[in-house]
């Protein structure tokens, strides 16, 4: 009778603990980015800005799709898909075909997408692959440009992920 219980036990501490351990599930893709923007880093416009005008060194990443980088893109960025980001990052081919380096892992990285949500995404995904000075465009483009999104043709096709 006691090993019953103690198997009772054992099993229901068990059980609490693999269900404590249970990852969420969330509403759609901007429920994710909102928990992912509590865990990154990011960067306003002006700091952004202020960077760009003193010339410093850091590596600006568009992680919108490509049809939307071909119309408006902040000038000096290169362009990596939010789908391809993990495998691209530390390709060297990728990168030699770019004229650059490979990033180091505590290279000053800022990457931007249309609104911040796949920004956001992109940042966490690249802090898990050890990078550990990367940070999110408050905003996206819409905040660099405020009339960017205005200027741009409304089309109906879905092609791309989030915002």
């Amino acid at each position: 009778m006691i090993k019953f219980r103690i198997n009772i036990i054992t099993f229901s501490l068990l059980a609490v603990f693999f269900a404590s351990n249970c990852t969420n599930i969330y509403e759609d893709g901007k429920d994710i980015a909102s928990v992912s923007k509590t865990k990154i880093k990011s960067i306003t416009v002006k700091k952004l800005k202020a960077k760009i005008e003193s010339e410093e060194d850091f590596l600006l990443i568009d992680v919108r799709q490509y049809n939307e980088y071909l119309k408006g893109n902040i000038e000096g960025s290169y362009f990596i898909s939010r789908g391809d980001i993990e495998f691209k990052i530390l390709n060297d081919e990728f990168w030699e075909e770019e004229y650059m380096y490979t990033p180091e892992k505590d290279a000053d990285i800022i990457v931007y997408c249309k609104a911040g949500d796949r920004g956001a995404l992109a940042t966490e995904s690249l802090m898990k692959l050890g990078f550990t000075n990367v940070k999110n465009l408050e905003g996206g483009i819409i905040a660099w440009d405020p009339e960017f999104e205005s200027a741009q043709p409304q089309s109906s096709d879905g092609g791309g992920c989030g915002g």
